[in-house]
């Protein structure tokens, strides 16, 4: 009989242990705008340094100084998330929507300087995704993150860096260029021309003065 019990008891445990950790509606609410918060942060310093930090320091000073607001930003965020998370699990779309599971994800995907942390949530995220969850765009973009912050070749693709004409091109290169559409297309991703090219013409309007001094009047595109 005590065998019976304390199986029981163990039983119970590992079937605690396993569920989702459960989210009332007033703390998704909650949830919600603390991630909306965040995530105005985080777009805040995710483009180029504002016209007046330029005029007034110059090209590469603004950029030195945005960097360091970008930095102290992020791990201000990345607090938050691992607050987060350690209290809710991974919040997926599943849990908290599409727009509240991208804030949660940004932070997380920005944390370069913080690799491991970037592991345990790719890991938390695929157990998510198992458990239903739309979040393998997510997924792949952080995956592509964290092998580009490991040095290594990329599976999706999504990491760029530019060529000297202001191509996008991937970072690290690719595992297996042959089928990276294929692949692409299973975590709800765009081929990868379409993706290069979009954003090869937001990198040439982010940079259009330099581009112009250099002579090259509009974007490079794929053909």
């Amino acid at each position: 009989m005590r065998k019976i019990i304390l199986l029981l008891i163990i039983s119970i445990l590992l079937t605690n242990c396993t569920q989702d950790k459960s989210i009332s509606e007033e703390d998704k609410k909650q949830i919600i705008s603390e991630l909306n918060v965040i995530d105005i942060l985080d777009q805040k310093y995710a483009g180029i340094p504002p016209t007046a930090l330029r005029e007034k320091h110059g090209y590469e000073k603004a950029w030195e100084i945005f960097e360091r607001q970008r930095d102290s930003i992020g791990i201000i965020n990345k607090q938050k998330i691992k607050e987060l998370f350690n209290k809710y699990g991974y919040l997926g779309e599943r849990k908290v929507g599409q727009k509240a599971s991208t804030s949660f994800w940004l932070p997380i995907q920005h944390a370069d300087n913080d690799i491991p942390f970037q592991q345990e949530m790719l890991t938390a995220m695929e157990k998510e995704i198992k458990n239903g969850s739309n979040d393998k765009y997510h997924y792949a973009m952080l995956e592509d993150r964290i092998q580009v912050n490991l040095n290594k070749p990329q599976r999706f693709g999504t990491q760029l860096t530019y060529n000297k004409n202001g191509q996008a091109i991937p970072k690290n290169g690719l595992l297996d260029s042959t089928n990276i559409d294929s692949i692409r297309k299973e975590y709800s991703l765009p081929t990868l021309k379409k993706y290069y090219n979009e954003m090869t013409k937001s990198h040439f309007e982010m940079n259009k003065q330099m581009f112009l001094e250099k002579g090259i009047t509009k974007p490079q595109l794929y053909q």
